[in-house]
């Protein structure tokens, strides 16, 4: 009995249906990667929502941002070192515990080190102090009307704020349209990312 080798050919098609099956296992992990990030975005937000409106609710203002821009506080504004600005800040637990502790990093750029620290974190922003400290900017006022008093954000699956076109950061993150679509994921005293800005109402650069 004579034993016969594979040609050339056939391992060459062993080779590309295994490379194919490799490329649709990746596809289905990255898939259930975003899904599942996505999931702890909203979940965390709706945590911080409720510290946020608790804090409100005992102190007649909104926690303050970390923002080294407005106030350069270097204990509350500097982060590893490096000032950061509009995101989640150690007020909403230190001197009361609102939360026990704050994952400010977003899931989404865990691993775009490149990106300056604030850009990984998430956004958070209390509209009044924009309007107060930006006065001459249009955003802020139709920004407060649209969302209410802050609006926390996630970049979402395509890592991106802003998109370099009109409104783009107002552009809330829709799985329908595509798991891997543009936009944020947003959520706010008035809107939690289940229907689309009208894009006219918040024109203007931020």
């Amino acid at each position: 009995m004579t034993s016969r080798s594979f040609t050339l050919v056939e391992l060459l098609v062993v080779v590309a249906i295994l490379v194919i099956l490799s490329a649709l296992g990746a596809g289905t992990y990255q898939e259930s990667l975003v899904r599942a990030k996505t999931s702890r975005v909203i979940a965390e937000f709706r945590t911080y929502a409720s510290a946020i409106e608790a804090y409100h609710v005992d102190q007649n203002a909104y926690p303050r941002m970390a923002h080294f821009r407005f106030y350069r506080d270097l204990d509350f504004d500097v982060f590893e070192k490096v000032p950061v600005n509009g995101i989640l800040s150690r007020s909403l637990t230190t001197p009361v515990a609102y939360l026990v502790t704050i994952n400010r990093a977003d899931p989404f750029m865990a691993a775009i080190l490149t990106a300056p620290l604030d850009e990984r974190f998430y956004t958070y922003q209390v509209h009044s102090e924009y309007m107060k400290r930006l006065s001459a900017s249009s955003f802020w006022p139709r920004a407060e009307k649209y969302f209410g008093p802050w609006r926390l954000v996630s970049v979402g699956p395509d890592l991106a704020f802003d998109h370099r076109f009109a409104n783009s950061a107002q552009l809330p993150y829709d799985p329908t349209n595509g798991l891997f679509s543009i936009g944020n994921i947003i959520r706010s005293p008035r809107y939690a990312g289940q229907e689309c800005p009208p894009v006219p109402d918040l024109l203007g650069p931020h």
